[in-house]
């Protein structure tokens, strides 16, 4: 009790009283070090690049239980939207004609990346937008999320039953309004990039 007193942390029956997370010391949270690694200024992630247009108007990207800014990003037009959906159609065409087999491989390594080294920076990060504890985002929502990848991975790897001669339809837009969960990101991208069609 007295070293985590000396640390600053709430005491263990305070803990359980409150039923708030105690802080782990003497470890980074790697969700700000990954922000602070990109000096707090995000753009648009197009094409593997992010795009940071001059001129523009920011946006604050506030933390969810604090309302602290944690980043800023220019705000969007339809030149953005543009260069996005140009990139997509680009590469829509490799990505169907790869077969189901080859999308359910790279979705499948998507996934065990995004579970491995990422793990902990995705959770922090999810934890930062979404207001929910640590253990409870990387304990439910990143491997829901991570599951709605590996199903859908699996399917196109065996090839969905009924669906010979299937021809992806190409780019599908995807729009998300508010905060958005990462399962409810994955369970809309999952199928349609099994099957094919490549999101913008």
């Amino acid at each position: 009790m007295a070293s985590l007193a000396a640390l600053g942390a709430p005491s263990v029956p305070k803990i359980f009283a409150t039923m708030e997370e105690g802080p782990i010391p003497g470890v980074i949270n790697p969700g700000e070090a990954w922000l602070e690694s990109h000096g707090r200024s995000l753009g648009h992630f197009v094409d593997g690049t992010w795009l940071k247009p001059p001129g523009r108007m920011s946006l604050e990207c506030q933390e969810a239980t604090t309302g602290r800014t944690v980043a800023v990003v220019p705000a969007g037009d339809n030149s953005d939207l543009a260069m996005a959906v140009a990139a997509a159609v680009a590469a829509a065409k490799a990505w169907a004609g790869l077969g189901g087999p080859q999308r359910g491989q790279r979705l499948a390594w998507l996934a065990s990346t995004l579970d491995g080294d990422s793990r902990r920076t995705m959770g922090a990060l999810l934890t930062l937008a979404g207001g929910r504890p640590l253990c409870r985002t990387l304990g439910a929502d990143l491997d829901l999320g991570l599951r709605l990848l590996r199903v859908p991975a699996g399917g196109a790897q065996l090839g969905p039953p009924g669906l010979e001669g299937w021809t992806p339809l190409g780019v599908v837009a995807v729009v998300l309004v508010g905060p958005c969960s990462l399962p409810a990101l994955l369970w809309k991208l999952g199928p349609l990039l099994a099957m094919g069609e490549w999101s913008g």
